[in-house]
């Protein structure tokens, strides 16, 4: 029986890939049932009593996000019925439009966020707050880009060395916010927002600098195109299936958050980072040097944001476009707290967030209901979920001051 689930597990874990890169939104069910028959089979080798505490867990860590998530759809819907919207028929719009119509759209914005949502969850994990994920972002395109156009190497050869360099340069342009923060105890939020906020502007120089300037140029405000060669595999070439701009780094951006889960949760160094994350005090205390796990962590995070924006430039794009607006960083903010910082549900969570805009913009176009709708019912989600953290805060706070006057009582 046990072989038997691990075939079915292995057939529907490929098969669900598969139909998920070929723009088959039914591959997410094939995919959930392969997760399942693996905690079936976890749970099964446990004790009931560890079997039970588990479960209770899972439920738990699920049920903030389930009801942040429904309650946001209801709000969503009130608001759009007092607003003179049909609410029945915009939400049968914006899943259709997200899960069934533009999936392959819901796939392709949910591809960069994947990459920045991982990057935000890894740093919360080491107890940092890597706000200025779209700087770094940023910092990933533009190398790609610029890469991309001046030199030529074989196809083989070359796009992995894209992914690479712009991947380490977005790591390094974290080294300074790092520094600051090991250094003095600058605060991370500030450094890495104001590293955002020079790495966004000078994308403006850098995309007139590369065939965007408007007095030679016939396309301004874009750079050159790259060439062909340096784009992405595209997955209709393997999938016969799969929609003409889906591409590779769908299945690169799965990759990267299993990998990044087995180095968290498998490997020292993820136990160094969650360490620290957890209690700088006792890590250290166990010989774990708390500045170099902050570094590594913030490379990490980096890395991640610029081979999110190298997916962007050679998969999608092919180009960098002025005032770019990507959002993909901020965003990634999102993923990860909807995720509660895990790799896998990070995966989820920005499918979550694919599908909404890519069903906001059919539900626009077809029911003329506001998109902003969209926009509410995330930040509804968001602030759900975020009152849970303030709810335990509050709760703790009670339970001391309470503790304390029944303290004073007894004396």
């Amino acid at each position: 029986m046990d072989k038997f689930l691990s075939g079915l597990k292995v057939a529907a874990g490929i098969g669900g890939v598969v139909l998920w890169a070929a723009s088959q939104f039914w591959g997410i069910l094939l995919v959930l049932l392969a997760l399942g028959i693996q905690m079936y089979q976890n749970f099964s080798r446990m004790d009931r009593e560890d079997a039970v505490k588990k479960l209770k867990d899972l439920g738990m860590s699920a049920f903030y996000p389930a009801v942040g998530i429904l309650a946001a759809i209801l709000i969503g819907g009130l608001i759009m019925a007092f607003t003179g919207y049909d609410p029945i028929r915009a939400y049968g719009a914006l899943f259709y439009g997200g899960l069934v119509k533009n999936w392959h759209i819901s796939l392709l914005n949910a591809t960069p966020l994947i990459f920045t949502g991982l990057s935000i969850a890894v740093a919360f994990k080491a107890g940092l707050f890597n706000i200025g994920a779209e700087g770094q972002y940023y910092v990933g395109s533009m190398i790609a880009t610029w890469l991309a156009i001046r030199f030529s190497l074989p196809v083989g050869l070359y796009i992995p060395v894209i992914f690479l360099l712009a991947g380490l340069s977005a790591a390094a342009y974290n080294i300074i916010p790092t520094l600051l923060k090991i250094r003095t105890g600058a605060h991370e939020v500030v450094t890495t927002m104001m590293f955002a906020h020079i790495a966004t502007k000078y994308s403006t120089i850098f995309v007139r600098n590369n065939g965007g300037d408007p007095a030679t140029s016939k396309h301004a405000y874009v750079t050159d195109a790259i060439g062909e060669s340096n784009w992405l595999l595209p997955l209709k070439s393997i999938i016969p299936g799969a929609n003409y701009r889906v591409h590779i780094g769908v299945l690169l951006a799965l990759t990267v958050a299993v990998f990044i889960w087995y180095l968290l949760y498998k490997t020292r160094i993820g136990y160094e980072i969650r360490a620290v994350g957890a209690n700088k005090t006792a890590a250290k205390t166990q010989g774990i040097n708390s500045g170099r796990t902050i570094m590594t962590a913030m490379l990490i995070a980096g890395f991640l944001c610029g081979i999110s924006g190298t997916t962007q430039v050679l998969g999608l794009e092919h180009k960098m476009y002025e005032n770019l607006n990507a959002g993909y960083g901020w965003n990634g903010i999102s993923v990860a707290l909807l995720a509660g910082n895990d790799p896998i549900g990070v995966i989820f969570a920005a499918i979550l967030w694919g599908i909404l805009d890519a069903g906001g913009q059919y539900m626009a176009r077809t029911t003329q209901t506001p998109s902003a709708v969209v926009e509410i019912i995330k930040g509804i989600i968001l602030f759900l979920i975020l009152a849970k953290y303030l709810y335990f805060w509050f709760g703790h706070k009670l339970f001391k001051g309470r503790r304390k006057a029944a303290r004073g009582e007894a004396a």
